[in-house]
């Protein structure tokens, strides 16, 4: 969001504090438990989200230079994605065409003079946009037609500062659709130009919409989280506004109705302000202050799921100091996700797999949780 979006956006922030309340959905849901602990659902949108629906690989920033790749196997297909020496992102099955190894197994990288692929196994390489160029020993394999042989490419999409794949190479996707308008929202947000400063990632040992469900809502800030986020930011106050399948929601800080005493010109918004962007089906892009973080969650079986936690500055810290700053920032962030949320969630996903049947319900002023979960029944 630009300026002036933002202030649109804190005024209706302030109106909610104003009035005691949050944006809410038309009615209540509820769900059957089984959409959390059901094997044969999970295969289903294992297949229909992760398989055949484009991910959010991550923001441009990502992968600045030529000859920087990003290479991730959570969708069950291993992926490369690169930026070949023009600029323009290419993406591959991961997988060497002699036997099938991986290039790359680290998740970020550069390429082998920033212009080569080379698989580990047996050394026969590749190009940035997927050729065959090398075979040792070539004269075991006289008569290949190494046209042929070249990397199997994906469909990937770059606009706005987002990059998106598609896992199946069968399976073609149009970006604006998939972004939905969302891109208005985080215009500004510095997917193009901030530093990846890491990624940490967290094994949980349960559901990954139990996961997910955990970001959508701003309800239990002051009951779950009394000593961090409840002390800076309001509970179950929030904007909700929706974007095709994805949706973004702000959120208040304590003393955002300081501003009731300063002349709009003068505010600075994003001091008052943050935002949850999520990106259907699996990715939040958390918006504060001065930085953004993603959290992009994978399922691995109906009842386990891992987490990739990534933040992004708005330039790589010039000192020592501004470096161990902002590392331990990061890392309380990842506590505090891993200590009070997803330690309750754990006990949350003992109970749903308890064989008792019933209903979980999602109130009205639950929105984003609601279009989620109503989004993955769409599409499962």
């Amino acid at each position: 969001m630009n300026h002036a979006d933002l202030v649109i956006e804190t005024h209706l922030l302030l109106n909610l504090v104003a009035q005691q309340t949050t944006a809410m959905a038309d009615n209540i849901m509820t769900i059957d438990v089984a959409e959390y602990t059901d094997a044969a659902r999970f295969e289903t949108e294992r297949t229909a989200l992760f398989r055949n629906y484009p991910q959010f690989v991550g923001p441009s920033c990502l992968l600045p230079r030529g000859g920087d790749y990003f290479a991730f196997d959570d969708t069950g297909i291993p992926i490369l994605v690169v930026r070949n020496q023009e600029g323009v992102l290419k993406a591959f099955v991961n997988a060497c065409s002699h036997r099938g190894a991986p290039l790359h197994e680290s998740a970020c990288g550069q390429a082998r003079r920033g212009r080569m692929l080379t698989c580990p196994y047996h050394g026969w390489s590749y190009d940035l946009d997927g050729r065959l160029l090398g075979i040792p020993s070539q004269d075991a394999f006289a008569g290949v037609d190494r046209e042929t042989l070249g990397l199997r490419e994906l469909q990937v999409e770059e606009k706005h500062g987002f990059m998106f794949v598609m896992p199946n190479p069968e399976l073609r996707f149009d970006i604006d659709e998939v972004l939905g308008g969302i891109e208005s929202r985080l215009a500004e947000a510095g997917l193009s130009d901030h530093h990846h400063l890491g990624t940490k990632k967290v094994d949980t040992a349960f559901n990954w919409k139990l996961n997910m469900d955990t970001f959508q809502e701003f309800y239990h800030f002051e009951s779950l989280h009394p000593e961090t986020i409840g002390q800076m930011a309001y509970s179950n106050l929030g904007t909700f506004h929706q974007y095709g399948r994805n949706h973004a929601m702000g959120s208040a800080t304590l003393n955002i109705s300081e501003l009731n005493a300063i002349p709009e010109a003068q505010w600075e918004p994003r001091k008052y302000t943050s935002f949850v962007n999520y990106i259907f089906p699996n990715t939040v892009i958390f918006m504060v202050e001065d930085h953004f973080q993603t959290w992009r969650v994978y399922p691995v079986s109906h009842d386990q799921s891992v987490v990739y936690h990534s933040m992004y500055l708005p330039q790589a810290p010039t000192s020592d100091a501004e470096l161990v700053e902002r590392e331990q920032y990061f890392q309380l962030i990842n506590d505090v996700a891993v200590t009070e949320d997803y330690t309750l969630v754990d006990k949350i996903h003992r109970g749903l797999n308890s064989g008792l049947p019933r209903k979980v319900i999602i109130g009205r002023n639950e929105p984003g949780v609601q279009n989620m979960h109503r989004q993955i029944a769409s599409l499962t």
